[in-house]
């Protein structure tokens, strides 16, 4: 399979997690796996995906990261250009709306893109009401009609993130800014980690970027990359556990979200973590 990136033809074995082969790119090291034909990920948000300490993938209670979450975007939109009027911004991959929240407060006329429906449904508050339900190949908005796009832990979700890069490129006016993380496969905790890296989450999770790669993916769609940081974000010591638990013991583990102190939201850097700051050309 020819990089996603780079288009380098070549590729090799990287690591195997359960019974999937994970490999790499040689020139610019961006992994993937193949899933088996008819895979569609989006299957797989469904509202249990959100919503079940029992379900194989996703999140115990997603709901119950709301203060986090929105502290963690908060930070994160504050770096943007201040919000002028009728400055509109896209969150791509919004699930319940929580970017869209902060970024209404702060001035945006913002609105979310989702691409299960369980969870555009779920939009409280200043989320309500702006959540659009489709793919991120394929935004139902006019050409060049924001200033700002958000992706939040969105671009590994996708299945063809080059068609859906041209797509926030087209909705995006000229100088527009694309802000987005994702998990660095070339960090120094992926690395040490190798199969038990806590971002290499299947089927979820398809493709797993490097610094290089994704400024290469990014310049070939017509963006500038500006800046690509590590920055903390903020997580219940509750979601830490589950994580802990999914990544290291699997589901039937004990469920570690009822201590003492699970409710306890702390900021956390572990340098594997891409903030991108890019503008279209």
């Amino acid at each position: 399979m020819t990089c996603v990136a780079c288009q380098e033809p070549r590729s090799r074995h990287k690591v195997r997690k359960g019974q999937v082969d994970i490999v790499e790119c040689t020139r610019c090291g961006l992994a993937w796996w193949v899933p088996e034909p008819g895979f569609d990920p989006r299957a797989t948000y469904d509202a249990a995906y959100f919503d079940s300490p029992r379900h194989e993938h996703g999140y115990d209670d997603y709901s119950a990261l709301g203060e986090c979450l929105r502290r963690t975007f908060a930070a994160r939109i504050s770096r943007l250009p201040p919000a002028k009027k009728d400055t509109r911004l896209l969150d791509v991959g919004a699930a319940y709306g929580f970017a869209v929240e902060e970024a209404r407060r702060v001035g945006w006329e913002a609105f979310g893109l989702e691409v299960s429906e369980a969870a555009a449904r779920s939009a409280r508050g200043e989320a309500a009401g702006r959540m659009v339900v489709g793919p991120a190949e394929a935004i139902p908005f006019a050409s060049a009609s924001f200033d700002a796009i958000t992706a939040w832990d969105v671009l590994e979700h996708l299945s063809r993130p080059r068609e859906s890069l041209r797509e926030i490129h087209r909705l995006l006016k000229p100088g527009g800014r694309f802000v987005l993380t994702t998990g660095d496969v070339g960090s120094w905790l992926a690395r040490i980690s190798g199969r038990k890296w806590h971002l290499y989450t299947l089927p979820e999770h398809l493709y797993f970027f490097t610094q290089r790669s994704l400024e290469l993916l990014l310049d070939s769609e017509g963006f500038e990359t500006e800046a690509i940081r590590s920055e903390r974000a903020y997580y219940t010591v509750g979601y830490l556990v589950e994580r802990l638990r999914k990544t290291l013991l699997g589901r039937e583990a004990a469920d570690g979200t009822g201590w003492p102190g699970s409710k306890l939201t702390i900021p956390v850097k572990l340098f594997d973590i891409m903030h991108v700051e890019a503008r279209k050309r």
